[in-house]
């Protein structure tokens, strides 16, 4: 596949998984924890693709959308791992689709993955895709089993959807913002994509569990006030240690996220 068309397959997976999505939403009227269920999901797949892309490199995204090659391989990722992957999840959740539904869409996947490898498109270092055809079922009846908790009322997995659910919300915020060069994590003068996106994951994990505990704990006014003042404990932190550095202090953007992700 040409360099300058690497973006296509990638347009192409999110319109069709995006339709899916609409579609669950449209034809079923649980959607408030369809919805909870879908961050939740998301929110997972951010943890998993922390830990294997960011931490121990298995695996590099090439869509050709930016020039710089860390932010084009997140981008990729996260397209693939947060967004085409909880999408199907919900719509076997809804819809209720057992296991052979599960393995054709696991199937599905590794076929991508495989394509994606022969295009170029996709390169694997150490992963491989039996892990591929592994994990996504595991992942699928992980979010079958979270949905019926959540329908069950469960304390454990509602606090679990409010942290993920604030997670998701901070690190689509704090990436967008990245992209456009507002801010970016790391120590010293220079650091790279890479080093940011090891570094950001942390200050937001961080950052999402204590809003949930505070939020859980109250979620009037004075939860409001108790969680914004810890994120501003947090950006002091951050920029007292040297860790924050590119706009970081810029107030607007800055507090904008916070409250966006407390909200």
């Amino acid at each position: 596949m040409k360099r300058n068309k690497n973006y296509l397959p990638f347009l192409i997976l999110l319109i069709v998984h995006t339709w899916m999505l609409a579609f669950t939403f449209y034809r079923k009227k649980d959607r408030k924890k369809l919805f909870i269920t879908l961050l939740s999901g998301m929110g997972l797949c951010f943890i998993f693709e922390y830990v294997v892309l960011s931490l121990f490199r298995a695996y590099r995204y090439k869509p050709r959308i930016f020039l710089n090659k860390d932010l084009d391989n997140f981008l990729g990722a996260i397209h693939s791992q947060a967004v085409f992957v909880p999408f199907t999840a919900l719509f076997l959740t809804a819809f209720k689709i057992g296991w052979k539904g599960k393995v054709f869409f696991s199937l599905y996947f590794a076929g991508i993955e495989r394509l994606f490898l022969k295009w170029s498109i996709h390169q694997n270092h150490w992963w491989k895709t039996t892990y591929t055809m592994t994990l996504i079922p595991l992942f699928f009846y992980i979010n079958d089993f979270w949905y019926g908790q959540l329908r069950k009322g469960s304390p454990i997995f509602k606090f679990g959807s409010l942290f993920l659910g604030i997670l998701v919300s901070g690190l689509n915020l704090m990436y967008s913002m990245s992209i456009f060069r507002k801010f970016k994590f790391g120590r010293g003068r220079r650091h790279s994509w890479k080093e940011h996106f090891r570094v950001a994951p942390l200050y937001s994990f961080a950052l999402s569990f204590v809003t949930a505990v505070i939020i859980k704990k109250n979620s009037g006014m004075k939860g409001i006030l108790y969680s914004f003042a810890f994120s501003k404990f947090m950006d002091f932190s951050v920029m007292k240690t040297g860790i924050a550095m590119k706009n970081f202090r810029h107030v607007l953007i800055n507090n904008s996220i916070h409250f966006l992700m407390i909200y």
